[in-house]
């Protein structure tokens, strides 16, 4: 790709590298490690115990150290990505297909899940009972997201009340409220067994595995073509990816070649999407009509993304100039007919 075709790389940063992320969430791992209660082998005679000394717990955990801490939360991102994806106009929302009876709930792959928070909210206060997975190529993260679910330890797990004193937008309560509600009296709810969210390691960049070119059913062309046990091969992908500033990460990397690993980011996340599903990319580092080039600008026709919809957040004027801090923007994944 030539340079002048794509926006100016950004410069590499300690927050683009492997290593950084390995270390910060094993400091975080190791906190919730020693603050969390362990699991007891007699829970059984004493679970109302257990569950009170987990809210304690948590609860007492500060917010710049608690592992649960919510990404980009300064721009209340995770509420504003869960009421873009519950509210009725977005068309996998829990409020359009909950009710249908016997039809598949929409999965959700988290690209660079970290703590897995994100998948925590849709889950318990989205409405989305249908499979999610978390995928990160830090193997300290996947550990953190794993323990995290463990102890619920994110905030999702909050009472209803204890969620709607903390939100200041009555209206994207009142979205979240019906969606939740509109899957817990649906047809479709998951077994206990598979309620739980998988939380996987894997490097989107230095995998060799099968993915779908077309974002319909694929399988492997021989029995020895690698591929992902957790991929949905039968249905082309996931009907939702998640980018949450793994993008962004991927952007800071200095991989010392020609071509950037950013360039390379875009059409592998498509491929992880079902013809016709949605990836939704959030970002504090582009700017919308620089997200927008990145992922749209080398296919224009055939298998592609376009824009479907973004996530407003609030605006603000600098030097003559109009932004806002963080920018959300929601693809679809189109075909030829």
């Amino acid at each position: 790709m030539a340079e002048e075709s794509h926006p100016a790389y950004l410069s590499p940063s300690e927050l683009g590298t492997k290593d950084y992320w390995e270390s910060y969430y094993a400091r975080t791992l190791a906190h919730i490690s020693h603050e969390a209660p362990k699991n007891d082998p007699n829970a059984n005679d004493k679970s109302d115990q257990n569950d009170d000394d987990a809210e304690s717990t948590t609860s007492d955990l500060n917010e710049e150290d608690d592992p649960g801490t919510s990404w980009f939360s300064e721009h209340n991102a995770p509420q504003k990505v869960l009421h873009f994806l519950t509210r009725k106009s977005f068309p996998l929302s829990p409020r359009n297909t909950a009710h249908k009876k016997g039809s598949r709930q929409p999965s959700v792959l988290d690209l660079g899940t970290g703590n897995g928070s994100m998948l925590a909210l849709l889950r318990k206060r989205g409405g989305y009972t249908g499979r999610l997975v978390g995928v990160d190529y830090s193997r300290q993260s996947v550990e953190l997201a794993r323990e995290l679910q463990r102890v619920r330890g994110h905030s999702a797990y909050r009472s209803d009340s204890e969620d709607e004193d903390e939100s200041d937008d009555e209206e994207e309560v009142e979205v979240e409220t019906e969606a939740k509600a509109e899957a817990e009296t649906g047809s479709n709810d998951l077994p206990e067994q598979e309620t739980s969210i998988q939380f996987e390691e894997w490097d989107i960049l230095g995998s060799k595995a099968l993915l779908s070119e077309t974002g319909l059913e694929v399988s492997p062309s021989s029995p020895s073509e690698e591929t992902l046990p957790w991929f949905p091969y039968q249905e082309g992908g996931f009907d939702i990816v998640l980018d949450k500033g793994t993008f962004d990460a991927v952007s800071l990397a200095d991989d010392a070649k020609t071509t950037r690993v950013c360039e390379r980011y875009p059409d592998i996340a498509r491929r992880l999407v079902r013809r016709g599903g949605f990836l939704i990319v959030t970002t504090c580092n582009w700017t919308e009509e620089e997200l927008v080039h990145w992922f749209t600008a080398d296919r224009t026709s055939g298998d592609r993304l376009a824009v479907w919809g973004r996530v407003e957040y609030p605006r603000f004027r600098f030097g003559g100039h109009e932004g806002q801090g963080v920018c959300t923007v929601c693809f679809q994944r189109l075909g030829d007919a």
